[in-house]
């Protein structure tokens, strides 16, 4: 998502015309859920994905328009039968895509946001998609929602749009805590428009404790799943720039003193991978009083070796058996991998899991029950 915001301002810079569009809305299964982005260039290049298949074609040449009209639409697409047999794109649900052809006239407010998520600031981003008004179709607002969740406007555009009344800041506020858009009917300049939310939240951390070859590994897949990501290791000749060129910061330094310095909130993930058992119990020493703070934290190890380090850590009164109890050791998702990537792999999966509120079944998806929507990573 961040990556569309930040390619979006860089378009602008350049002079490139595009259309911005954005799944606002969905009933039923559809490809996409609400938040999906996408940019149109002229020349039918595009980034992002709204779905693929029929929904993106159409979503393309009714953008397309836009930007050649400058104007802007609220597109309805039913995914039935007739709409989608020719992609195999017949899922039933009905999707509400909205198309900016002259996202341009927000300039100013696409640079807050991209500055806005830099800053690891928590808020949502507020947008007209229907409105009896023509004039109100596509006015935003940059909302800040500050740790003791009250809700302020950062930035309006165009600058003399409407004031948000009180449940539009509710909305903001309700996206943040949940983490999920919304959509909701407010009353503005004496009619009813429909506003749509996203959260915007700060990346979540993910510090990667060891840059041996399952670390650099990890960092790799965590930077591709868009964490933040910090790798921790004394040794420069493995924690450096040219090992670790996704990386957003590189730490060398005494491992435990250096763990010990860093922030742990509600979206830190800690991945303990280092070269030995002393190094991993010294680390586990340094974060374990945080299990409950942090999103995650996981060890590598096998279970005799994270015995010993949990029956030492008991011995020694710095931890109790329920915080033990709550750190992810041996760490990932068993899916049978025994080589570096596969390790890998089976760890960035179990972040993504526990990222997502836990909500997959850690099944094969042809035992699923539920629909699979594809997340705009995955959808490229």
């Amino acid at each position: 998502m961040r990556k569309l915001f930040y390619q979006l301002v860089e378009l602008l810079e350049q002079g490139v015309p595009f259309a911005f569009g954005e799944v606002v809305e969905t009933h039923g299964s559809t490809p996409q859920k609400p938040g999906a982005k996408a940019i149109f260039l002229a020349d039918g290049r595009s980034s992002g994905t709204l779905g693929g298949g029929c929904l993106e074609a159409e979503s393309r040449r009714v953008a397309l328009e836009c930007l050649r009209e400058r104007s802007r639409s609220l597109l309805t697409l039913h995914l039935n039968d007739d709409f989608g047999w020719d992609d195999g794109l017949i899922c039933g649900g009905t999707a509400k895509v909205f198309l900016d052809g002259k996202p341009d006239e927000h300039d100013a407010l696409w640079r807050a946001v991209a500055d806005f998520l830099k800053s690891r600031r928590r808020g949502a981003l507020l947008v007209i998609v229907n409105a009896a008004a023509p004039s109100l179709l596509g006015v935003r607002w940059l909302v800040e929602v500050n740790p003791d969740g009250k809700a302020e406007v950062v930035m309006a555009s165009p600058p003399d749009a409407p004031s948000l009344p009180p449940e539009a800041l509710g909305l903001a506020q309700q996206v943040v805590q949940q983490r999920e858009e919304k959509t909701l009917r407010v009353p503005l300049q004496g009619a009813t428009a429909e506003l749509f939310a996203e959260p915007l939240l700060p990346r979540p951390h993910l510090i990667v404790v060891g840059a041996g070859h399952i670390g650099a590994a990890v960092a790799h897949l965590g930077a591709l799943l868009e964490f933040e990501v910090t790798v921790i290791d004394d040794r420069p000749s493995f924690a450096n720039r040219e090992r670790l060129p996704e990386a957003d910061h590189i730490l060398v330094g005494d491992i435990p003193q250096t763990v010990a310095q860093q922030p742990i909130d509600q979206d830190t993930y800690i991945v303990i991978v280092t070269r030995g058992h002393r190094h991993d119990a010294q680390v586990l020493r340094e974060v374990v009083k945080a299990v409950d703070t942090a999103a995650y934290i996981g060890m590598i190890g096998s279970r005799r070796k994270i015995k010993l380090i949990y029956d030492e850590l008991l011995e020694l009164g710095l931890a109790t058996p329920e915080q033990l109890a709550r750190i992810h050791a041996p760490l990932g998702i068993d899916i049978g991998g025994e080589s570096v990537w596969e390790i890998a792999v089976s760890i960035a999966a179990e972040l993504v899991w526990v990222r997502n509120g836990q909500a997959g079944t850690l099944r094969p998806l042809n035992e699923r029950t539920r629909p699979l929507v594809l997340s705009e990573t995955a959808g490229g």
